[in-house]
């Protein structure tokens, strides 16, 4: 029928031709060629998932960051309340990332075959773990989200030329980040 179309014949023998000449027809086969071509080229999208395949590592880092820098402000606020402490700047130490747990599946897969030859018992025990991975909307469920543990502490303040000073700053940021004292190092500082 499609044959009889691009020729241009009709139920009663005619030849009449949509296309008069072989170059239409050329014309027409390459068109129709072209559009199938088109709709089975793997089309090349800008998904975000495709250009975030780094995503969730520089958005932790980028966190983690963000986090030390809010613990930072937030305990250079405090120490600066301290009575003679003064202007105050600190620097935290992190251990590292924190410790991300996820929820998982287990399945427990025992199988036993027993088996008789000649008198003599054969038993086999075949047993299969597996873990997957717990996923809800497309994301990894969270069991567990622990903040990075601290390794140190730089203070600098301009109060903390005085020893009482000093001792009062070192108890404030081990109480604030329960660490220990050992941990945190003040020091006297100026033009803060």
């Amino acid at each position: 029928m499609l044959y009889e179309w691009i020729r241009g014949e009709s139920n009663d023998g005619e030849g009449r031709s949509l296309f008069p000449g072989k170059k239409s027809k050329y014309i027409l086969v390459i068109a129709i060629c072209l559009g199938l071509l088109a709709l089975i080229w793997p089309v090349t999208r800008t998904d975000k998932s495709a250009n975030n395949k780094t995503g969730p590592i520089s958005s932790q880092i980028t966190s983690d960051k963000k986090l030390n820098r809010e613990l930072a402000l937030e305990l250079e606020y405090i120490l600066s309340r301290i009575d003679g402490a003064g202007k105050v700047k600190v620097s935290i130490s992190l251990a590292s990332g924190g410790l991300k747990t996820y929820a998982a599946n287990t399945r427990n897969e025992s199988r036993s075959i027993e088996e008789s030859q000649n008198g003599a018992n054969k038993k086999t025990t075949e047993t299969n773990v597996a873990r997957d991975l717990a996923v809800s909307a497309g994301a990894p469920l969270f069991v567990e989200n622990k903040t990075p543990e601290v390794m140190g502490v730089l203070v600098v303040a301009e109060g903390a030329t005085s020893p009482i000073v000093q001792e009062k700053l070192v108890q404030a940021t081990a109480t604030l980040l329960n660490i220990s004292p050992h941990q945190v190092c003040v020091m006297p500082g100026r033009d803060i």
